[in-house]
């Protein structure tokens, strides 16, 4: 097809085991179907592993050998990005996370190559760490876009910052999911929750939750899947507290799809959120859904009462008690399940991805 327009998703890890790196690699394969565009994927690390399954058809770009952090290793990885983009005569770039946010700047800046700022955390909910904040306001004011995961954020990055353009586009659910079985199964006593292993998940709080569900429904497991750098210290909390065999680590694992039919209830934790896909994926595979009503994100998926509870945050007696609740009435967890449905709509892969091309065709 003449005339495609050349797209780049710039990225600071594709095989991260995060949300970015899976939200990134189902919209850039549904933008690859469409013929519209050519699809490139740039990391600023080399990574020879890989968590999700990112179409081969597409062109893979790789600025550093090392993983040495972005702050020393941004000048050296801008030469070469610019070099990527002139290369491959790229038309639109869009750095996905404030981490790479300066990257995609300097990358892009004084050529014909657009910039879109795809933010993937809260504004306000995230970490206030110096570096974040620059990295998010400096990359707002040289955008052509800004792209919100959600309604609050929308309205947070117009305020807070100097983005010339703000626009909000959901996360998608999985297109693939729609071919899937989604039966549920309000009998299995089993929690799920999904998310790396790092502070804003704050898993650590489940040993405090689970306890209290336990003196009520002894049979109850709660599993975590996911990695990441508080493994150690989660392990040593759940054996302290002897829950050895009830809260349960079971690692990174690319079937999800396939394990999410075997869980009750999904269960999100998290001390802040952007817009969190494994809630989202619980809601699609039609799961009751419990999280605390952090400032953005569970409370655009979580309708209360409907398909789930939004627990004040880091309220453990309220999210125990709420569990119990569920875990008490299967005619609650099926009425939840049976709602979940009727939203399934709002976060389509059709739906989202008519709202990127938009953006990508105007730009």
């Amino acid at each position: 097809m003449a005339n495609k327009k050349n797209i780049a998703f710039l990225l600071s890890l594709i095989s991260d085991g995060g949300g970015i790196g899976r939200v990134t690699s189902l919209i850039s394969n549904e933008l690859y179907k469409l013929e519209h565009y050519n699809i490139h994927i740039i990391s600023y690390v080399k990574s020879e592993t890989n968590f999700y399954l990112w179409n081969q058809n597409l062109t893979y770009h790789f600025l550093r050998e090392d993983q040495i952090p972005m702050k020393k290793g941004i000048f050296k990885a801008s030469k070469v990005l610019r070099n990527v983009i002139t290369k491959n005569k790229i038309d639109i770039l869009v750095s996905c996370g404030q981490i790479v946010g300066p990257l995609g700047v300097c990358g892009s800046l004084f050529k014909n190559t657009k910039l879109i700022y795809w933010s993937h955390t809260s504004f306000k909910g995230a970490s206030k760490k110096q570096f974040r904040m620059f990295n998010e306001h400096f990359t707002a004011l040289f955008s052509n876009y800004l792209v919100s995961l959600t309604k609050a954020d929308e309205i947070n990055y117009k305020k807070e910052t100097f983005a010339k353009k703000v626009i909000q586009i959901y996360n998608p659910i999985d297109s693939r999911i729609e071919n899937l079985p989604r039966n549920y199964d309000e009998t299995t006593n089993k929690i799920i929750s999904v998310g790396r292993l790092q502070f804003e998940k704050y898993f650590e709080i489940i040993t405090q939750v689970m306890p209290i569900i336990l003196k009520s429904y002894p049979e109850t497991e709660w599993h975590i899947y996911g990695s990441g750098g508080y493994k150690e210290k989660l392990e040593n909390l759940i054996n302290k507290n002897n829950l050895e065999g009830k809260v349960i680590l079971k690692g990174q694992t690319n079937k999800l799809y396939e394990l999410y039919p075997k869980y009750s209830i999904m269960v999100m934790t998290s001390r802040y959120e952007g817009f969190p896909m494994s809630l989202l994926e619980g809601l699609a595979f039609n799961l009751p859904l419990v999280s605390f009503d952090v400032l953005t994100g569970p409370n655009e998926i979580i309708r209360e009462e409907i398909n789930g509870y939004l627990i004040q945050p880091f309220d453990v007696e309220e999210m125990a008690n709420k569990i119990i609740s569920l875990l008490k009435n299967p005619e609650k967890m099926r009425e939840f399940s049976n709602n979940n449905r009727q939203y399934i709509q709002e976060y389509s892969t059709s739906l989202v991805l008519k709202k990127w091309q938009y953006l990508l065709d105007i730009i």
